[in-house]
């Protein structure tokens, strides 16, 4: 139960769980279309298994994610890899699209993993789709609370929530094909998203933190931080292309200033403190002071939505339509 955090349980965590699972479900309203386009090219009857066997994965990602959330967000690459495979689905998507049908869209060739069949292939696609989205809003979620059971829950049912919303979007699908096409051009931009957000450090653009600077809360590394990064381009909260990002922060020095300031509390519960107000640091750090390029998550899933909404201007023919159905 400690390990959970579940032992410290206060009714605001619900409140917490509650805000995950609206922030999930807004941010992975696009991620949705995109797992309704990867299963439309199956039977009916296979495209709910295909999404159930994906999102079960994805359970056990998001909870293994976040038991080593720390360690996956110090991983920059992993984001970086997980926006080159997004950008690569999208190109794949308009590189295929060559035997036009009578709606000025292709019929799309399915990938074939491993040497498996179209369902299992599909699958996999889910499966690592589902990955890719997983990695960008863990970073969020460990921001809300350091309580394990909080985020699993949020996460989790926010996921259940995604799965469903993506059921309903194959069925928008047959009456608006365009939004395939546009969901696509919407993978591209999560994609282009992902790859730019490399952390500037990494080019060495990095500003150390002042001579002497104390922290013990990730509020106070948060203070001196924020002062010591550049940008080239800064558009309030909404954008920012970095120029240089200031040092992350130091659980030594976070350790050393919480002993200094709470000289009478047990050593367990000082090790506790410091290890949740160094994982909220990092996750700061992370999210918002370290990448070349980032976009506010809520304005990106506005944009992407926006693009997804632009497949709706063109609706498939009554007659289109009735005969897709006879011939299912």
């Amino acid at each position: 139960m400690h390990w959970l955090g579940l032992d410290t349980f206060v009714y605001a965590d619900l409140a917490v769980v509650g805000v995950l699972i609206v922030l999930e479900g807004l941010l992975s309203c696009d991620n949705a279309v995109v797992l309704a386009v990867l299963v439309k090219h199956l039977p009916p009857e296979q495209r709910g298994r295909a999404l159930r066997y994906g999102i079960i994965g994805a359970y056990v990602f998001r909870i293994l994610a976040l038991l080593l959330a720390t360690w996956i967000m110090g991983v920059w690459w992993l984001k970086v890899l997980g926006g080159l495979y997004l950008l690569w689905l999208a190109v794949k998507f308009f590189k295929d699209r060559t035997d036009a049908n009578h709606d000025g869209l292709a019929d799309r060739k399915v990938p074939r993993w491993f040497g498996l069949n179209p369902f299992w292939s599909t699958v996999v696609a889910v499966e690592l789709t589902d990955i890719v989205f997983s990695v960008d809003s863990i970073a969020a979620a460990v921001a809300l609370s350091d309580k394990l059971w909080v985020l699993i829950l949020g996460g989790l049912l926010g996921i259940l929530a995604m799965r469903f919303a993506a059921q309903g979007f194959v069925l928008l699908l047959e009456r608006f094909p365009l939004i395939e096409a546009m969901a696509f051009v919407a993978v591209g931009l999560i994609g282009l998203k992902l790859a730019a957000e490399v952390p500037v450090d990494v080019f060495g653009a990095v500003r150390p933190l002042p001579a002497g600077a104390v922290y013990a809360t990730h509020q106070e590394y948060a203070a001196l931080a924020r002062p010591e990064r550049t940008y080239w381009l800064e558009v309030g909260n909404l954008l920012h292309i970095g120029r240089s990002a200031p040092a992350g922060p130091d659980q030594a020095v976070m350790e050393r200033a919480i002993a200094l300031a709470e000289p009478a509390l047990a050593a367990p519960l000082r090790a506790e403190k410091v290890e949740r107000e160094y994982r909220l640091a990092h996750a700061l750090w992370q999210r918002e002071l370290r990448s070349l390029v980032h976009v506010n998550s809520l304005v990106a899933s506005v944009v992407v939505l926006l693009v997804i909404a632009a497949g709706l201007l063109k609706r498939r023919p009554p007659r289109d339509l009735a005969a897709s159905g006879s011939a299912q």
